[in-house]
């Protein structure tokens, strides 16, 4: 048996929704949260080779 569900138009403004289950809402929302922390490291080391904290090196033997 299908339902049906009218949600009204003042909750949307216009706009479509979408239906999800919870856990696959938890899912992207744990991707979306590894990006955004992944985006913060890129932007930290962009800021640090630009100031010339950084090291930059050929090998990991150069490391030593």
């Amino acid at each position: 048996m299908k339902s049906m569900i009218n949600i009204p138009y003042g909750l949307t403004h216009g706009d479509e929704l979408v239906v999800i289950r919870k856990v696959d809402y938890d899912a992207l929302n744990r991707k979306v949260e590894e990006f955004k922390d992944a985006i913060k490291k890129i932007q930290r080391g962009e800021k640090e080779l630009k100031n010339g904290k950084t090291k930059i090196v050929n090998s990991l033997a150069e490391l030593r």
